[in-house]
């Protein structure tokens, strides 16, 4: 990043946001950037180099009254008001909370003079049931759920907005993360079972449990999300994952072996779920020198996390 950043970090209270203001505050090469976290659900203080705002950023109101105060350099976009499963549920919610709410923003960053921003998509919604071994970033996309739909539109405009106004952008299209900070339970279903184990409680999966997915440690992830900034690598779109599949019932069984009293109940496959998929990240590899958290190694760590959050 530039000398003296300000960022407004939409959905910083969330999962991955969560993450990478971890990441930001305990390395000190980020002392000198100003982060204003804006989210729906705010339970910190301003700390160090961080406000917390309480706001949606699907209103034009406080949006200009951020951007009047703050002069900002770049945007990170990784909020999202739905799931695959209920954004076909109500899509005309999902539209309006997300896709006329990410448009309202570029509006507001092209009158600011923003001219960067990067935008968390989906490497599973997106691309749908494709049925190949790796899934490259020149696959025609073809989702499932009107959150894949409505992802990928936003993709499309915020790419549009690069043509019209020279709004730099960074587009990834990241797998399925899991570990530290996570809360949802309704995705991300690795920290799901490990979390129902620990209350005892039954984990439902979708399906036979024979669904292969590329599932990414967060914090490989924040590694990742930095060198490519660091990098300065821009308008480009790229898939973001660990280039492997797991098999979630071999996933459950690694899972038994810290936490054996797992018990797991098979329902039916939802359609809206990509079943199986692997990201191709051969040009996520191209632009840095990533590391992989091994992936036994990374459950581990998930489960400890759990484990504190019931104390």
């Amino acid at each position: 990043m530039n000398d003296r950043e300000t960022v407004l970090l939409l959905g910083g209270n969330g999962f991955i946001g969560h993450n990478v203001i971890n990441f930001i505050v305990t390395n000190a090469e980020f002392s000198k950037d100003k982060f204003v976290v804006l989210s729906r659900n705010i339970n910190e203080n301003t700390i160090d180099n961080i406000d917390y705002v309480s706001g949606d950023y699907g209103d034009k109101d406080v949006l200009m009254s951020l951007f009047s105060k703050w002069n900002f350099t770049r945007v990170f976009h990784f909020a999202t008001s739905t799931t695959p499963l209920s954004s076909t549920n109500n899509i005309l919610s999902d539209i309006k909370g997300n896709l006329i709410a990410t448009i309202g923003l570029l509006d507001i960053m092209k009158d600011f003079g923003c001219n960067s921003i990067m935008y968390l998509s989906s490497g599973g919604a997106v691309y749908g049931e494709k049925h190949l071994d790796k899934i490259s970033e020149d696959e025609i996309c073809d989702p499932v759920s009107s959150y894949g739909v409505v992802k990928l539109t936003i993709e499309n405009y915020i790419r549009l907005y690069k043509k019209q106004y020279g709004i730099n952008y960074l587009i990834l299209r990241v797998s399925n993360p899991f570990g530290k900070f996570h809360t949802s339970e309704k995705q991300g279903v690795i920290n799901i079972a490990i979390r129902r184990a620990l209350r005892e409680d039954v984990v439902e999966v979708w399906g036979d449990g024979r669904q292969s997915k590329d599932y990414l440690f967060v914090d490989d992830l924040v590694e990742i999300i930095f060198q490519l900034i660091k990098r300065e690598v821009i308008n480009k779109t790229i898939n973001v994952g660990s280039g492997k599949t797991y098999q979630l019932n071999a996933i459950l069984d690694t899972i038994k072996i810290y936490l054996p009293n797992l018990k797991v109940n098979y329902v039916g496959s939802k359609t809206t779920d990509v079943k199986d998929f692997c990201l191709d990240i051969s040009l996520m590899n191209s632009l840095g020198n990533f590391k992989f958290t091994n992936f036994k190694r990374a459950i581990e760590r998930t489960i400890l996390f759990e484990k504190e959050q019931l104390k």
